[in-house]
């Protein structure tokens, strides 16, 4: 079974609690307006992972992290893959699995009436990227999005989730990829800085 991801990225200090692995999956057909990674939406880009292959790698390295993270793109448009993943992911490590959907989550169980997401996932970031209602806690995009932890089968709502406020940067093939949700603004901020010093930052 293969997976199409854009990138794997760790370590992450956001996300998500604790020094996480994220994965961004690519492709995406909701397409919310000012998405930070519209370069995600086309199904026909990234690479396909071998499942097995990647749950090798991240089993090697799991005692040095407390979880994963997924995003994207859309995971769940991708679901027997993320299942795969998460299933064995639970049985062979102690890693948490945080993931984020621009579906709701009647959506995601409407779509998916077997439930699997809600045995192997531990919390899901939920809800469309809504440009009006952005938020600057560096926990979600907007503030229509819901945060819900995953226990025995049933979705517990947290009013709590504001995560690291601290940006993940790693370097691959001279790019650099950065981790975390921008406050408004913030992410114009950071290329103008950055533009000034010859360096230019485009959405990958």
């Amino acid at each position: 079974m293969y997976w199409k991801l854009n990138r794997i990225q760790y370590p992450i200090y956001n996300l998500g609690s604790g020094k996480r692995i994220g994965i961004w999956v690519q492709g995406c057909s909701l397409h919310c307006v000012d998405c930070l990674s519209p370069s995600l939406w086309a199904f026909d880009n990234g690479k396909n992972v071998k499942v097995e292959n990647l749950l090798n790698s991240i089993i090697d390295v799991a005692d040095f992290f407390d979880g994963i993270t997924i995003s994207g793109g859309e995971p769940f448009e991708q679901y027997e893959s993320l299942i795969a993943f998460c299933s064995f992911i639970k049985m062979k490590t102690k890693l948490t699995i945080f993931c984020f959907s621009g579906y709701i989550l009647k959506e995601i169980k409407e779509k998916h009436a077997d439930l699997l997401f809600m045995k192997y996932l531990d919390f899901l970031l939920d809800g469309r990227y809504i440009r009006e209602k952005h938020e600057n806690l560096n926990s979600r995009g907007s503030n229509n999005q819901n945060l819900y932890h995953f226990v025995d089968g049933n979705a517990i709502l947290q009013k709590n989730n504001s995560f690291s406020k601290r940006w993940s940067l790693s370097v691959k093939d001279n790019q650099v990829f950065m981790s975390g949700i921008p406050k408004e603004n913030e992410l114009n901020k950071i290329k103008k800085i950055l533009e000034k010093e010859g360096i230019k930052l485009e959405d990958v």
